[in-house]
């Protein structure tokens, strides 16, 4: 199950992990966020890692960043680090690690450019029942 969702702040990340979960209480939930902008990451940095620690398992994008900021004090491995249950950087060509989870929940969040990586994983699962048939 692929979900694509919008949230880009702490609680609707909490509120989209939550109805995952209702939906689907026996599937693992994972989590590919992409952060965006420096300064909303840099300000809620405990409160996305503490709502990302309620999927099974988290992967960040690098962070996208908005026309005002350009570079920033803080990087995604930088939220990474505070998230306990994964936070590895996943890299658009290279969305593989997902393929360790069969028959789960996978989540597409943020506000940024987040739907060309779950395109992206589509396309992999895709060629991969491809060269299966």
């Amino acid at each position: 199950m692929i979900i694509d969702d919008y949230a880009h702040h702490p609680a609707e990340i909490r509120a989209t992990i939550d109805a995952a979960r209702q939906q689907y209480p026996d599937k693992t939930i994972i989590a590919v966020f992409q952060p965006h902008t420096f300064s909303r990451t840099i300000a809620l940095m405990d409160e996305f890692a503490e709502s990302l620690n309620l999927a099974d398992k988290v992967y960040l994008t690098e962070i996208f960043s908005s026309i005002r900021e350009k570079d920033g004090a803080v990087s995604a491995k930088d939220l990474g680090a505070k998230i306990s249950k994964g936070g590895e950087i996943i890299a658009l060509d290279n969305m593989s690690p997902l393929l360790d989870y069969h028959d789960d929940v996978v989540i597409f969040m943020g506000a940024g450019d987040i739907p060309k990586y779950e395109h992206a994983y589509e396309d992999l699962l895709s060629n991969l029942s491809l060269k299966n048939n």
